[in-house]
């Protein structure tokens, strides 16, 4: 790591302090600030959040929020870890079971997994774009609802993402969604731009159309049973 990424705890609180006296510290909150790599432009955030307030002066507070930052960021890349996990099991058998099998699997998704078969679907699309190198693992996002956003982009939004340095793992849904609302795909190209998302929705409504019409033949035999129980076929 360069000289410049990791800062010492004089120069950060160089940095970050204000004229006001520095506020004593505890010896647990200076060794966390000493230990703590601090990227160049974190100093500058933390700067422009804090402004206006003492919390740039109390180094407690300043390496507290460095801490919590560096932990959050690890437990950000194991949510990461843990979705792709899970979509690259579903992607394993979607390829052992026969197609009725999968059906069958994908139908009674919340009964078998702790989430719908609609958030399944996303797991697997955001594997497939991860092992294909559409999303690189190291720029793929800890949020998986942010991850799924960038799978829907076209070849044309893609790399326009790229260009604009928003393929990161901590672009934020509202930057890739204001990305496809400014680069619409013209008309006739609308349903190709989420042709597998189109799929997914169309498996979803027949399978609901054929529980529905299951479910509908079960009330009407019950009806019978009733009227043949209650003599209505004998008015």
């Amino acid at each position: 790591m360069s000289k410049g990424q990791r800062l010492g705890r004089s120069r950060l609180l160089k940095l970050l302090e204000k004229d006001d006296a520095p506020q004593p510290v505890d010896s647990r909150a200076e060794t966390l600030t000493s230990q703590v790599v601090v990227q160049d432009d974190v100093v500058a955030v933390i700067r422009d959040v804090f402004e206006g307030t003492s919390l740039l002066s109390d180094q407690g507070k300043v390496s507290r929020i460095l801490a919590v930052r560096t932990e959050i960021n690890e437990s950000w890349g194991q949510a990461r870890d843990a979705f792709l996990s899970i979509g690259r099991a579903l992607l394993d058998l979607e390829n052992v079971l026969s197609k009725a099998e999968y059906l069958k699997l994908r139908s009674g998704s919340d009964r078998l997994f702790p989430f719908s078969d609609a958030t399944a679907t996303q797991f697997r699309q955001i594997a497939r774009a991860v092992e294909s190198g559409r999303i690189p693992l190291e720029k793929c996002p800890g949020s998986y609802g942010t991850a799924y956003q960038i799978t829907l982009l076209n070849d044309q939004q893609l790399t326009l993402a790229y260009e604009r340095g928003l393929i990161r793992p901590d672009v934020t849904r509202k930057e890739i969604a204001s990305l496809r609302k400014e680069v619409m795909p013209p008309a006739n190209d609308a349903a190709r731009m989420d042709l597998a998302a189109l799929r997914e929705e169309r498996r979803r409504l027949v399978r609901r159309e054929q529980q529905l019409a299951q479910d509908l033949h079960a009330v009407r035999a019950r009806i019978e049973e009733l009227e043949e129980l209650l003599g209505f076929r004998n008015d």
